[in-house]
């Protein structure tokens, strides 16, 4: 447990150091839409450079061939405060639509809340701007992240709480597929109720194939939430079991 500890102390002092690096490039880059993509390949740069610095093993699945002429909407399950830099390890890069507490932090608020969209799930005129900010960006080309579930609502792993409404109406909406993200893992490196007791376990990121939403379907957006929820469930379920 003590080393358990001073590896958890390591890995937290690794992050902070790596984001003083880049929050420097990042505050110049954020307030200009010019210059959003070389910002959100910095967010790539860092999570590279703090989750090889803790030593933690990463292990990408793609279960398709990524086009990156395409754009995407990115929905993963929420278990872990690590599921955020996980899913910075995307290659492709891409806005979150998360919630607004994180932008109070600070320094890193400055640059989240220019960065990506913020939404306040407890008032609706915030998730309906969020929702208009969303559809804004995959109009400038801006590929999307979510954490459908609304954040970390988990009960009983690996069951997944309800997914909310907006990814899906906007890949319907704008015909976007959408990539199901499963992060088995990150439950057990870091659960939420300890974060100074980080276990060092092989983090498994899969991507799997990209979902269209069904033109032809009177109900679009719920059609492709059940198809998402189904395809990650099922992984997790899968991985649990073996």
């Amino acid at each position: 447990m003590i080393l358990r500890r001073l590896y958890s102390c390591w890995a937290i002092v690794s992050i902070a150091i790596f984001f003083c690096v880049f929050i420097i490039p990042l505050i110049i880059c954020v307030p200009f839409r010019s210059m959003h993509r070389i910002a959100l390949k910095m967010n790539y740069l860092w999570a590279i450079c703090s989750t090889t610095l803790i030593f933690l093993p990463i292990k990408k699945e793609w279960k398709f061939k990524i086009d990156k002429k395409q754009q995407y909407i990115f929905c993963a399950n929420h278990f872990s405060y690590l599921d955020i830099p996980a899913m910075g390890l995307t290659p492709v890069p891409f806005k979150f639509v998360g919630k607004s507490s994180l932008g109070k932090i600070p320094l890193f608020g400055f640059m989240y809340n220019r960065l990506h969209i913020t939404v306040n799930r407890s008032s609706y005129r915030s998730r309906a701007l969020s929702l208009q900010k969303a559809r804004e960006e995959l109009n400038h080309g801006f590929n999307l992240g979510f954490f459908p579930e609304g954040g970390i609502r988990l009960k009983e792993y690996p069951e997944m709480a309800d997914f909310k409404d907006g990814a899906f109406k906007l890949s319907a909406e704008n015909n976007v597929p959408i990539i199901p993200v499963t992060l088995p893992d990150n439950f057990f490196i870091l659960n939420d109720d300890d974060l100074l007791n980080i276990r060092r376990k092989k983090c498994r990121i899969i991507y799997h194939t990209p979902i269209w939403p069904d033109r032809d379907c009177d109900d679009a957006a719920r059609k492709l939430k059940d198809d998402v929820f189904r395809v990650i469930q099922a992984e997790l379920i899968e991985v649990q079991s073996s």
